[in-house]
């Protein structure tokens, strides 16, 4: 007897080599942040009543082509009087890191969302408490953050989100911080700029020639708004893109768009040699969490403005959703990284990275 067996997935393309997993346990809706060669993970969630504050730094430039590529450091865990947190957000700015706002657990009777902001120095593994979002800026979690230089000066963006329960808020609010700001002994300024978006909580957003694509989240309900920021524009600085969703009957370029609706997923930026561009992907979420997309960002190109479906996120042999996961691009060499996060009630510490434009399955790595 012979058979055969074939799905659509094998036809996809792209491969998902296993790096070394982050030490000390899994971890979920962590912040991060990227600095040179260093992605940072900061707090999170692995699934019991006492949330992380151990901060980590993932070098990708350490060791060859490995399961056990790249190499991970323990650094000062965060100040004690820091609460803890998940779906806090981070960004860096200047060679610094920043994290704030997410979801605290203040005592057994009182969970909190927070506002605050702490700065991380590389060359001194230390934080300092930075400005908070301001009074009239709500306290949030599952937010936004990206920075982005505008006239020449690098500043940091955090916005969108959603406040705790029981009375849940979802937020269309932006702020740009600007760490040179130093007012009474308080480093950085906040300054609400423009928003034409829709509201979201665990939104993804992926920076490219300095604009940043905003895609994804809920309100409660799925978005399929994509928006692109470019803080240097003279005129109309928030350029909508094509919807997210199969919302054209009449043109088939959206026919399989169908799994591009999440929240909690994350975004990342690869390299893409042979077409010599970066790309953005989307992978992960609550909904469609294992599907895999890439981005044509440049509209003059012929399959600008759209999504192609690539590989799936892979744990071992099979496909997996996931939601709360890590990413991390790196400009300067074209990679990505992308994992850990929770599956239900199982959460991981394992770390993946994408090669685009090869046949899956190529490397033993499952």
């Amino acid at each position: 007897m012979i058979s055969c067996k074939g799905t659509s997935e094998e036809e996809l393309i792209g491969d998902w080599q296993k790096r070394t997993g982050l030490p000390r346990g899994p971890r979920g809706f962590a912040a991060t942040f990227v600095i040179g060669n260093k992605g940072y993970v900061i707090s999170g969630h692995n699934g019991t009543n006492v949330l992380r504050r151990e901060v980590f730094a993932f070098d990708h430039t350490v060791g060859e082509h490995t399961d056990k590529m790249g190499e991970w450091s323990q650094l000062n865990s965060l100040p004690t009087e820091v609460p803890a947190r998940y779906q806090a957000v981070g960004f860096s700015v200047n060679g610094k890191g920043y994290m704030g706002t997410g979801w605290a657990y203040i005592d057994t009777d009182d969970d909190k969302v927070m506002r605050d902001f702490w700065q991380y120095d590389p060359d001194t593994d230390s934080w300092t408490e930075v400005a908070p979002l301001p009074a009239d800026a709500e306290a949030r979690r599952g937010a936004i953050a990206f920075s982005l230089f505008e006239g020449g000066k690098e500043y940091g963006y955090v916005g969108c989100g959603y406040t705790g329960d029981p009375d849940r808020e979802y937020l269309k609010d932006f702020w740009r911080f600007d760490p040179d700001d130093v007012t009474d002994g308080m480093i950085g300024k906040w300054t609400p700029i423009r928003y034409r978006c829709e509201k979201r909580a665990g939104g993804a957003v992926f920076v490219i020639d300095n604009k940043a694509y905003i895609c994804n989240g809920e309100n409660p309900q799925k978005t399929n708004d994509f928006w692109v920021f470019d803080p240097n524009a003279i005129e109309n600085e928030w350029e909508k893109r094509r919807q997210m969703a199969n919302v054209n009957p009449d043109e088939d370029y959206d026919d399989d768009y169908g799994s591009l609706s999440r929240a909690f997923g994350v975004a990342y930026v690869v390299w893409v040699e042979e077409r010599g561009q970066f790309r953005g992907h989307i992978v992960g979420g609550n909904t469609n969490g294992s599907s895999n997309w890439e981005y044509d960002h440049n509209p003059a190109n012929e399959d600008g403005d759209l999504w192609v479906q690539r590989t799936s996120f892979y744990n071992n042999i099979t496909k997996q959703s996931r939601e709360g996961m890590i990413s991390f691009s790196f400009p300067n060499s074209g990679r990505a990284f992308v994992g850990l996060g929770r599956q239900g009630g199982t959460y991981y510490d394992d770390l993946w990275e994408f090669i685009p434009l090869i046949d899956d399955y190529i490397y033993d790595d499952y």
